[in-house]
């Protein structure tokens, strides 16, 4: 067997001449031998880097040069030194067999190590031709000449060929030694009987009969095909040869259609021309395959990257973060990722948990300082994959919104846009990149491949030096921020105190900021926290991304900013300003709101409706979220211990607001009932320019897709109609229904709608939905606390009031005291009842005790003694009279 050695370590920067030493034309010059019909028998005990080399008998020897590496020492020593005399031939003979196939071990083990480096450079598509061992099938070259290189060998190659034919074997496939050996395990072989259809006689060639008009039929005589297609071929050549000559049919195919060039070419080479299905002429379409199935307008309203499941980036992302995490052992890997993300299903990570888990937000945070090297590679195995599925879907619906001049004007300023990653890690760095990438392939289709991608600035918040240095790794030109800025309490101007001009502020034109609220506890923590990610934006068009995750307590996170921004931070008509509430004397009481607006998710900037009341609340059942799939890295399948689905569901509530710009004013966009009303009757005659034709509400409403509801849940299919659950431009949440005799293309989309869609192709009837929003948990601190402090006095209380109330039966008399306790006990059930619905009343109050059974002769004692007692009452009486 042999045994295979490490691959050799090559430098990156002379690999280049490494290479080129090897692939030379004065170094390589094999050809390849000749194969039987055996190759493809393979050797069970042979090496598994050339396995696949068959046991071929060449007919002939050809000389080979080969690239082989220098011997060793010990095989120069076995062919330099000459046998002893106290050594016989054979054994001289073993040695020297022995010694040649060492020789083509190496040989092999050097084209592993080429193999090897090659793969480590990339470089194995560039240098095809360094692999050749495999055609020259040296180990059976060398066996044919000098026999087999043991026992062992020979025995393997006899058991696979009785494997291969049984006892009929094919003539002159074993060679004397091995006959001799298979006769000997098996006895003689059978000659192999040559397939009868080798024996038959060659069928007719084909015939071509007609009708005589008497009933028979008669041979025609045509060409053999073979020959009819050569001589076709050679015709088309003189045709095409003869067109060449002559000058009059030169064609500049320069300003030539690809269609016109092909039928000029079908011209010249004497072909039929085919009249396209496309050209005006007698062939007339079918209505209903007039244009795309899908209409344009559902297709500008898609919430989708492109494809429903979302692949990794392999360079940018996979790769580095696998040979990253190689330095850890993926148990003690597991482990780490296990304790801090609550167990193997990961629900304290970007993961949805279960509903038997009490939500909790992430555990990691790239703003915090303290993070060890272990839980900086958990952070990378574990939260990046999930950051970058969240984040991409979210960059690229804001693009699709404002649209592609947005995005190329930022590419195009001085410096290229500044971005800002305030939770990723850098993730969303990565997201934004690929959407860059994409933005400027569309910009520059002709522009060299490898050609620099302006990135512009990017800036990413990073605590600890474990995950930044491990972040620096992955992303190129980035600064690393400990903190960010805290702008809110820095004076905007110069005062009395300081005459000194403000400091210059960081502003950047994109904020991406993921997973920073839900950790935040106080309320008043969160809008200090978004109000001063809004002070890093630049007030002329920079977007600030919001997202969490997919869950109640995440909704109710990026639903309060949402609020706050609209009460505080962004004008609306009708809301330009807002009362200060702070006691200072020197602050105005109303503040103006400046410019800005959302751009995704809503359409409307009215009150959230699925958030109607601020807080937390309990028993929710609707809140609006999305979801991206994306396939897991090999390195989170194992941490994970998935064995079979390789796939996740990305669950996630953002909101996208852009400051200091507002397309309600610039482009017209009508949000409100008004749009609500437009979109219910639909735009499906809307041409792609965004003009009306035809009889539809578009027409005094101009359409704009931040004007059209959106989906918050997939579409419900039912025979003959679909349903749809829609947010609307008012503010409110509706059931659409789709019928298919409302429209066949609006029922085939609506049929291939999804979860996010914006709807513009309206609805026969819609009503409006009842959500579960549950209710508002108004008390604060411990629940469990505070219900065992309740309970505690309402049964303290109960109890002293049944005393007092005992007492004072006890020392009445007769019936009315009786009443009076059992009527002051109801009062004070139903008081209880009213202050503790959960039934603490019914562990304060007595169960009525059962009255034990007295036996009759006990009752009988009883009379004896009340007898006696009375006769001796009597007797004493009479004694004193």
């Amino acid at each position: 067997m042999l045994s295979k050695r490490s691959s050799t370590n090559v430098c990156t920067a002379c690999s280049q001449a490494w290479v080129q030493r090897f692939s030379s034309p004065q170094t390589l010059g094999a050809l390849q031998a000749k194969k039987s019909f055996t190759s493809q028998i393979r050797r069970p005990n042979s090496h598994h880097f050339h396995s696949n080399r068959s046991l071929t008998t060449p007919v002939t020897q050809r000389s080979y040069r080969v690239p082989i590496r220098k011997p060793s020492n010990e095989i120069k020593r076995t062919f330099a030194s000459a046998a002893p005399a106290t050594i016989d031939e054979d054994d001289a003979a073993r040695s020297r067999k022995e010694a040649l196939f060492s020789v083509v071990e190496n040989i092999y083990h050097t084209e592993n190590d080429i193999v090897q480096a090659l793969q480590e450079l990339d470089l194995v598509d560039s240098f095809p031709h360094l692999i050749y061992s495999e055609d020259l099938d040296l180990v059976d070259t060398v066996t044919a000449i000098v026999g087999h290189r043991n026992e062992a060998d020979l025995t393997a190659k006899v058991t696979m060929i009785r494997q291969q034919f049984r006892d009929s074997l094919p003539e002159n496939i074993l060679s004397d030694e091995e006959l001799q050996l298979y006769k000997t395990l098996y006895g003689e072989p059978l000659a192999m009987e040559e397939d009868a259809a080798n024996t038959d006689d060659e069928p007719e060639p084909d015939q071509l009969f007609r009708g005589d008009g008497e009933g028979g039929w008669v041979e025609i005589e045509h060409p053999d095909a073979n020959t009819a297609v050569e001589e076709a071929r050679k015709l088309n050549l003189e045709t095409a040869l003869e067109f060449e000559s002559n000058t009059e049919f030169e064609v500049d195919y320069g300003d030539m259609a690809l269609e016109d060039r092909a039928n000029s070419i079908a011209k010249m080479l004497g072909g039929e021309v085919i009249p396209s299905t496309d050209s005006e002429g007698d062939y007339e379409k079918d209505p209903d395959d007039s244009g795309p199935r899908t209409h344009p307008l559902t297709t500008e309203g898609k919430f989708t990257i492109g494809s429903k499941t979302l692949w990794l980036p392999h360079d940018s992302m996979t790769k580095p973060v696998s040979r990253m995490l190689s330095a850890y052992s993926n148990k003690h890997l597991t482990e780490a990722a296990h304790r801090l993300f609550g167990g193997p299903n990961l629900p304290y990570s970007t993961s949805t948990p279960p509903k038997n888990i009490p939500p909790t937000p992430i555990q990691l945070d790239a703003g915090q300082h303290i993070m060890s090297e272990i839980e900086s590679h958990a952070f990378l195995a574990v939260l990046y994959p999930g950051i970058y599925a969240s984040v991409l879907p979210v960059l690229v619906e804001v693009r699709k919104r404002l649209g592609s001049k947005w995005l190329r004007d930022l590419i195009a300023k001085e410096g290229g846009p500044r971005v800002l990653d305030a939770g990723g890690g850098g993730a969303g760095i990565l997201a934004w990149r690929e959407v860059l990438k994409a933005e400027w392939s569309l910009m520059s289709p002709d522009r060299p491949k490898g050609s620099p991608i302006p990135f512009g600035r990017s800036t990413v918040l990073t605590g600890s030096p474990a995950l930044r240095q491990r972040a620096s790794q992955l992303l190129e030109n980035t600064t690393f921020l400990p903190r960010l800025p805290d702008y809110l309490h820095v004076r905007d101007e110069s005062t009395t105190a300081d005459e000194r001009p403000p400091q210059q502020r960081k502003q950047f034109d994109v904020i991406i900021a993921p997973h920073t609220i839900w950790p935040i506890s106080e309320d008043y923590h969160r809008k200090e926290h978004v109000e001063n990610l809004w002070s890093l934006l630049n007030p002329d068009g920079g977007v600030l991304i919001l997202l969490e995750k997919g869950h109640q307590r995440g909704f109710e996170a990026i639903a309060g900013a949402r609020e706050m921004i609209l009460e505080r931070l962004i004008a609306s008509p009708g809301s330009t300003e807002y009362e200060n509430q702070t006691q200072s004397p020197d602050a105005e009481r109303f503040v103006q709101k400046g410019k800005g607006m959302i751009i995704a998710p809503c359409t409307t900037h009215a009150k959230c409706p699925m958030y109607l009341t601020p807080g937390k609340s309990v028993a929710r059942k609707d809140f609006c979220h999305f979801q991206q799939r994306y396939i897991r890295p090999p390195y989170l399948q194992r941490i994970r211990g998935a064995k079979d689905r390789n796939h996740e569901d990305a669950k996630f509530s953002y909101v996208a607001v852009q400051r200091g710009v507002d397309m309600r004013e610039t482009h017209g966009i009508v949000q409100g009932q008004r749009a609500t009303d437009a979109a219910f009757a639909g735009f499906e005659d809307v041409a792609v320019e965004g003009h009306v034709e035809g009889n539809t509400a578009g027409e005094t409403t101009p359409f704009h897709p931040l004007s059209l509801p959106r989906l918050i849940l997939p579409p419900l299919k039912r025979q003959g109609h679909s349903t749809l659950d829609l947010c609307t431009p008012a503010g409110k949440i509706e059931r659409w229904t789709v019928p298919r005799s409302f429209s066949k293309q609006a029922y085939r989309d609506a049929r291939k709608s999804a979860w996010g869609d914006l709807w513009a192709l309206g609805a026969k009837s819609r009503s409006p939905r009842n959500i579960k929003l549950g209710f508002v948990d108004d008390q604060s601190g411990d629940k469990k606390y505070n219900r065992r402090v309740r309970k505690r006095s309402l049964a303290d209380d109960a109890a002293e009031d049944e005393h007092q109330l005992g007492t004072s039966g006890a020392a009445g008399e007769g019936m009315e005291g009786d009443e009076e306790e059992d009527r002051g006990m109801d009062e004070l059930r139903e008081a209880m009842g009213r202050l503790d619905p959960y039934g603490s009343k019914q562990r304060i109050s007595k169960k009525p005790e059962k009255k034990k059974k007295v036996p009759s002769w006990v009752r009988k004692m009883e009379v004896r003694k009340e007898r006696k007692a009375k006769q001796t009452n009597d007797f004493e009486g009479f004694g004193d009279m």
